[in-house]
């Protein structure tokens, strides 16, 4: 592809609040990691000759394809042949520190309760973003935990109000996850309530394939102008579509099947879309080798901040790369040994602190109340400045009143407690920058509809100084 052009697009992506330098490596990294990825197992769509077949999908360049979870297995099965140590079922609370340096992390396991101490010289927090955990497949387990223990260590983060995408859309009413990328690259067509193809009327071009942005902004304004409920229709494709769609999305295919939707090898229905709760990601801000201001501290994927690492998991498999050589190096410069001063034991106290208020608020009652703040569609996917200065409101309550009275069972509610505090923190920043940003930037602020670049062409920064914030 033209890499002057693709660096373009992407940049423009995230209307222009980009690191553009890093997005550069992203592409001249990704072909020849895309070879590594073949090595390691993983099977990708190819062609006869066995070149890679470039399939339609959302924006204007086509795209590389996989086989589903196949992707997951390979890479585990992968990791573990060439000895990476893997702990599952953990919940990781906070980073380790020694005189501002990151020197590891501590977490419980979920199954024993044991309290686990992990010395490292050099750490990459890899955890992604989050989506409030909404109703849609995959999102609860979305936690925002990355974002609050970088935070809590004095961390630069930034891009909370901003990202390449608002939110996604998914299946309203089925337990389907992502896939709409798929789909509307095999010719589905979205309908409002009228059976009109509303999509052509904002985006004439590139209709169902223009970006997320677009999408939610325009699934937004048919709901306020009461053209709702909004519905996939795929009934036309035929067999060819449909085969590619059983090799890439094998599994919400065969959700499809199991209540009618999809039926002989054919969608029979449409299917009812929404979008979900809106994205956040107020990540760690890094530099060309993935280091944040805390030295010895990584971060990869969307655990970083939207201007360095574009959403998706091509740009996930080329920044952990990158941070992992840079970890490496760092750890291989380094002889530091952590040496306990009493930070893990109070590290442990706080751990299992909710345990001793079994009977304070149960985490579902906190994150129930932060969705009905932060969800619905007119805070954050359609913005304006007296909503989200309300919503900060009860957020601000909900982190004075509820969180510090959460209370655990178990230790199943114990993990639920630690990503509430997170979740709330998350919040919190997102709708600060938010407020701050009165202009609209790929997603819509209605009190300020245009871009202005001569004061808004910047990053909205956050890191805790003295338990206080500095912006």
């Amino acid at each position: 592809d033209d890499l002057d052009d693709r660096l373009l697009r992407l940049t423009r992506s995230l209307a222009f609040l980009a690191q553009q330098d890093l997005i550069r490596d992203h592409l001249q990294d990704s072909y020849p990691i895309l070879e590594d990825m073949r090595r390691y197992g993983v099977r990708f769509v190819m062609n006869p000759d066995e070149t890679y077949r470039r399939m339609a999908g959302r924006g204007a360049y086509p795209i590389v394809m996989f086989y589903s979870t196949q992707l997951m297995d390979a890479l585990r099965q992968k990791a573990q042949a060439i000895g990476v140590e893997q702990v599952n079922r953990l919940c990781v609370t906070e980073l380790l520190t020694r005189n501002g340096e990151a020197v590891g992390a501590v977490g419980f396991h979920q199954y024993s309760g044991d309290f686990y101490v992990f010395k490292a010289r050099a750490t990459v927090l890899a955890t992604g973003s989050t989506y409030y955990k909404g109703i849609h497949p995959g999102q609860r387990d979305c936690t925002a935990d990355g974002f609050g223990m970088a935070y809590r260590i004095g961390a630069t983060l930034c891009g909370a109000e901003q990202n390449d995408q608002p939110a996604n859309a998914m299946p309203a009413r089925v337990d389907v996850g992502p896939g709409m990328n798929k789909w509307m690259g095999e010719g589905g067509i979205f309908l409002n309530a009228k059976g009109e193809r509303f999509m052509e009327r904002y985006s004439a071009k590139l209709k169902e394939r223009s970006g997320l942005p677009q999408i939610i902004a325009f699934f937004c304004i048919e709901v306020r102008m009461g053209r709702a409920p909004i519905h996939m229709d795929a009934r036309h494709l035929g067999p060819e579509n449909m085969e590619r769609l059983y090799q890439m999305l094998p599994l919400p295919q065969r959700e499809f099947e199991s209540i009618g939707v999809v039926k002989d090898g054919k969608f029979q229905k449409q299917v009812e879309f929404c979008p979900t709760g809106p994205v956040s990601r107020p990540g760690v801000v890094v530099d060309r080798n993935y280091a944040s201001r805390i030295p010895r501290l990584f971060a990869a994927g969307e655990a970083c901040a939207p201007s360095a690492v574009v959403t998706g998991l091509a740009a996930a498999a080329t920044s952990g790369a990158r941070a992992g050589k840079s970890a490496a190096r760092c750890a291989c410069e380094s002889n530091g040994v952590f040496e306990d001063s009493g930070l893990v034991a109070e590290l442990r106290e706080q751990a299992y602190k909710p345990l001793a208020k079994a009977g304070g608020f149960e985490p579902d009652h906190v994150l129930l109340e932060l969705q009905e703040t932060v969800i619905p569609y007119n805070v954050l996917l359609l913005r304006e400045g007296s909503r989200m200065e309300n919503a900060l409101k009860r957020v601000e309550t909900i982190r004075d009143q509820d969180v510090p009275m959460l209370g655990a069972y178990d230790l199943h509610y114990l993990r639920l407690c630690h990503e509430m505090r997170n979740l709330v923190l998350t919040a919190e920043l997102q709708l600060k920058a938010a407020i701050q940003r009165t202009e609209t930037r790929n997603i819509l602020r209605e009190d300020y509809p245009f871009t202005d670049n001569v004061n808004w062409l910047k990053w909205i920064m956050v890191r805790e100084e003295g338990q206080q914030q500095k912006w």
